[in-house]
């Protein structure tokens, strides 16, 4: 993709998101209404939107029904283990450090957020950020830049929330939110690298959300050893798929 593509992806998804999420904001502090009120409800699920949205008008080539299901539902032979393996070393991180279920989290509770989270509050914005933005980065620098990168811009999008009075992102520090979203990026980076699938990345992206409300979060030794030990997983996949690519590419033809 085009450096312009870009662009196009983070004017659209910073437009919509921070004049929907700045507007709740103002909202919220100026008049009688309190988030989680119909009005600013509204406006700020239009804000999360905003990736899936930008999506919508940089997918290249004529938007048909075709190139809309090739966009949302390829998917790359194996890709499902590396996916199974991601959610596996997330879950064994949060609940080995933290041993402490959420009493307010019942199963069905637990149910019903893993759906909201997946296709309204997360997992709907994968369209963009790993639809669009990752493999555009993708294509000019190496997978951890790509994440990094993904990760300031999506801790930068989601800036907004530390400004909304009453948003649950208010009870935790800015840049420890922003830290763990930058992890998130190359666990989600890889994910899709290994499987082209969007759907696991949206059911991936909902299930980490839930998953840290349903346990009480606990920032110690086991936290930050689980979440560097998944991101070495995910650079060390990366590197052995540019071993393997140079080893096929490098590998003499049958007619030398």
């Amino acid at each position: 993709m085009e450096r312009k593509t870009v662009i196009k992806y983070l004017l659209i998804t910073f437009g919509i998101t921070y004049i929907c999420w700045w507007g709740v904001a103002a909202l919220v502090a100026f008049t009688d209404l309190v988030y989680g009120d119909f009005l600013p409800a509204v406006i700020y699920i239009i804000g999360n939107f905003g990736p899936a949205i930008a999506a919508f008008f940089c997918i290249g080539g004529k938007r048909t029904f075709r190139s809309l299901g090739k966009f949302l539902f390829s998917y790359k032979r194996g890709g499902v283990w590396i996916f199974l393996l991601f959610m596996a070393l997330v879950t064994l991180t949060v609940a080995l450090s933290s041993l402490e279920w959420n009493p307010q989290m019942t199963a069905v509770n637990f149910f019903i957020n893993l759906l909201a989270s997946t296709f309204l509050y997360g997992g709907e914005e994968e369209l963009g950020w790993r639809g669009i933005l990752h493999p555009a980065l993708s294509e000019k620098i190496t997978f951890p830049l790509a994440a990094l990168a993904c990760g300031f811009l999506w801790a930068l999008w989601h800036l907004p929330l530390w400004f909304i009075e009453g948003h649950p992102n208010q009870s935790m520090p800015f840049w420890i939110q922003g830290t763990l979203g930058i992890f998130l990026c190359f666990w989600l980076g890889i994910v899709y690298e290994r499987s082209a699938c969007l759907p696991l990345c949206m059911f991936f992206h909902g299930y980490v959300n839930v998953l840290l409300s349903s346990f009480v979060l606990k920032f110690n030794a086991i936290l930050l050893c689980g979440i560097a030990l998944t991101t070495v997983a995910a650079i060390a996949l990366w590197l052995f798929d540019v071993k393997r690519k140079k080893t096929v590419r490098d590998r003499p033809s049958d007619g030398e």
